[in-house]
């Protein structure tokens, strides 16, 4: 009996700490997409790196990967920063 306190302790354990490291993570990725701004280059999750040209919307950016090629996609496909431009 005293055993299986224990398990269920450990168990209950766990599960907070994968609950708080997935809120971490969502918090962190919003703070990421808040933080875009023209001039960024940035890293989309796909491998793709550019720098973003254009705010087209609340969940859409423009970014030239080489010039002259320019792709809009959704904020949440930047997987990070990887330089902000000084202008």
């Amino acid at each position: 009996m005293g055993f299986d306190i224990v398990l269920l302790g450990v168990l209950a354990v766990m599960i907070l700490l994968l609950i708080s490291q997935n809120r971490k993570r969502k918090r962190e990725a919003e703070q990421l997409v808040n933080s875009l701004d023209l001039g960024a280059d940035v890293l989309l999750h796909s491998g793709i790196k550019g720098t973003i040209t254009k705010l087209v919307n609340d969940s859409d950016i423009e970014i030239e990967t080489t010039p002259g090629v320019k792709l809009t996609v959704v904020k949440q496909a930047v997987r990070n920063i990887v330089a902000v431009k000084e202008n």
